[in-house]
């Protein structure tokens, strides 16, 4: 009998909160809900800033095949639901590439949630990103693209130290600031 997609997401889950923690060395903490009713699978907490980061996983363990061929290409397919997608949080979207074993992240794309309108496509009642996984690859989803695991802490981490320092006791989050660690340091 094969996998779900439910169980793969639950093993997802656990290789992403595991590596993050690892990568971290400790400094982000993840949390989940008790109720998954709002889309969001989990929190990463920096222990140094006080902040946290909202997340929802898709992962795959295959590629698309190719057009008009059963050969697997270089793109992969992720959909959020637009019922639970809401712009105005802040939340982000780590879409990972398992390997076929279920033993690791691949690659992954950690992108913000607000940002999906602009950079995905709407398909019945979907956002889809299709992204090339080649590190070579210029497509629209490259400057999201976490080549490891120990990029995506980094980015996670960054993204809480400019939160912890932009947002003092009463501000709010300033929407559409440019506060996405996506570009290289």
């Amino acid at each position: 009998m094969a996998l779900t997609s439910t169980q793969i997401g639950a093993i997802g889950e656990n290789l992403l909160v595991n590596a993050v923690m690892k990568c971290s060395e400790g400094r982000l903490s993840p949390f989940q809900p008790l109720a998954d009713d709002d889309g969001l699978d989990g929190l990463f907490y920096d222990k140094e800033t006080g902040s946290a980061v909202a997340i929802q996983l898709k992962c795959r363990t295959v590629t698309l095949f190719k057009p008009g061929t059963k050969v697997r290409g270089n793109v992969v397919h992720f959909d959020v639901r637009q019922a639970t997608f809401n712009a105005a949080r802040r939340a982000y979207l780590v879409a990972a590439l398992l390997d076929e074993n279920l033993t690791h992240l691949q690659t992954c794309w950690l992108l913000p949630m607000e940002a999906l309108p602009s950079i995905a496509s709407d398909i019945r009642g979907k956002w889809v990103i299709r992204p090339n996984v080649l590190a070579t690859s210029a497509d629209r989803f490259s400057v999201y693209r976490c080549a490891s695991p120990d990029e995506l802490a980094k980015r996670i981490i960054a993204i809480c130290e400019m939160h912890g320092k932009m947002l003092g006791p009463g501000s709010e989050s300033p929407r559409g600031a440019d506060i996405h660690p996506y570009r290289a340091a």
